[in-house]
């Protein structure tokens, strides 16, 4: 899961517009010149550039200009400087993040210049894909954060084992029980993993109709009989051999090339790990498991968007501005290639850009066929530390036997604890 959040973090830190406490433009003759932080290195930094340089001799009102920083320790930095009035206009952010950032009052709500009949964004809302509207609006009335991309869950598999088992590639989660069953007892190794046991337990918590967290009362608001039922399904799984965890080895693409387990559940943003296996098989990409095929179909939403942080009227246009035109159908295309993601928009999935990268690429192909089922979940102050707790929780129950509901119960209750705090 780190190696998916580096790649996804980056993405989502690249762009950061304007110091908060620098020059004000309300007032000048020339373009407002807006700072853009990033953490990109190499291909990435250099396409980030070229973007700069397009957007830059598009217009002539604003002007970007990019600063790297160091990932490390970004996101306590990043806060530091916005509190300090240093820090950029514009950076990618979570949701879980985007929720302390509203606490503070810190961000611009994007709604007024959407809704805009100027210099609005039409069918805003009906463009976007999956629920990604709900996710950016849960707040209240307004946008406070702008999607570009998208990237989640899919299944990578060992093709080849899979076609000498005469196996299919398992659509539901009781059809992967079977299959791992199957693997295990032709090769002695478990047929699946996970990346994130945190992101597939709360998708298998969605897809099985459990709530998650409460909004209004601040509290969990999970199905006990479902969440007991589900964390004992990867217990029981792990413990039989069928299932496995990463462990030391913190990722699943190393164990995966190596023929050590024969699929697990990525980020299709990390395909290039996912083939590392110097020819020794064939690997497929499929969307992920659900729990029934016609409903409550479920894929985490790991995209978040571009807060603006407040500053100046002309400042916060200047960055809105910027972010309607990389978020133009072309641009948004050609972004998502980069990182082996969709793009936000229904309009960039139907660009000859991107149809032509889905062709080339199967991890974005299986995400393209479930981009239907990305949805979110409620991110308050204090989400971040549920998902702390759930991962202790699963630890726990499938690697040190711990009782399931001892562990559940503690889990609800810290995690009640830090909502409330």
């Amino acid at each position: 899961m780190k190696k998916l959040l580096t790649v996804v973090l980056v993405v989502f830190m690249a762009l950061g517009l304007v110091a908060c406490g620098g020059n004000d433009n309300n007032n000048q003759t020339g373009p407002v010149e807006v700072t853009l932080w990033h953490t990109y290195t190499e291909h990435h930094n250099d396409y980030l550039n070229k973007i700069i340089d397009e957007f830059n001799a598009s217009q002539t009102e604003v002007k970007v200009v990019a600063v790297q920083q160091p990932y490390q320790d970004f996101d306590a930095n990043l806060l530091q400087a916005v509190r300090n009035g240093v820090g950029p206009d514009i950076v990618g952010r979570f949701a879980t993040n985007i929720a302390d950032y509203l606490e503070d009052d810190l961000i611009v709500d994007f709604a007024p210049y959407i809704n805009d009949s100027k210099i609005g964004i039409p069918n805003f809302k009906e463009n976007l894909i999956g629920d990604l509207y709900g996710e950016i609006t849960q707040w209240g009335n307004g946008v406070y954060c702008i999607p570009v991309i998208v990237t989640s869950e899919v299944l990578f598999y060992n093709k080849t084992l899979f076609d000498s088992l005469e196996l299919a590639v398992p659509t539901t989660w009781a059809e992967m029980e079977e299959v791992s069953r199957t693997i295990y007892k032709a090769t002695g190794k478990p047929g699946f993993g996970t990346d994130s046991a945190i992101d597939t337990y709360q998708g298998l918590l969605m897809q099985n109709g459990s709530g998650y967290i409460n909004a209004e009362t601040k509290a969990m608001d999970v199905n006990e009989t479902i969440a007991l039922e589900q964390l004992n399904f990867l217990a029981d799984g792990i413990k039989e051999g069928i299932f496995r965890l990463p462990g030391d080895d913190y990722y699943l693409s190393g164990p995966f090339c190596s023929g050590a387990v024969a699929s697990y559940i990525g980020s299709s943003a990390g395909v290039g790990y996912a083939t590392q296996n110097d020819g020794a098989f064939e690997v497929g990409c499929a969307p992920i498991p659900q729990a029934n095929k016609d409903t409550n179909p479920y894929i985490s939403s790991w995209g978040g968007g571009y807060v603006c942080f407040k500053s100046t009227e002309a400042k916060e246009e200047a960055a809105y501005k910027f972010l309607k035109w990389f978020t133009g159908a072309e641009q948004a295309a050609k972004w998502a290639e980069q990182f082996g993601a969709l793009p936000a928009y229904k309009d960039a999935l139907e660009t000859d850009t991107f149809k032509n990268f889905v062709e080339t690429n199967i991890a974005v192909k299986a995400l393209y066929e479930e981009y239907y089922a990305v949805n979110w979940l409620n991110s308050i102050k204090g989400s971040a530390a549920v998902r702390t707790a759930i991962d202790k929780m699963i630890s726990e129950v499938c690697l040190t036997g711990v009782d399931a509901k001892t562990a559940y119960d503690t889990m609800i209750a810290t995690s009640n604890k830090e909502l409330g705090e």
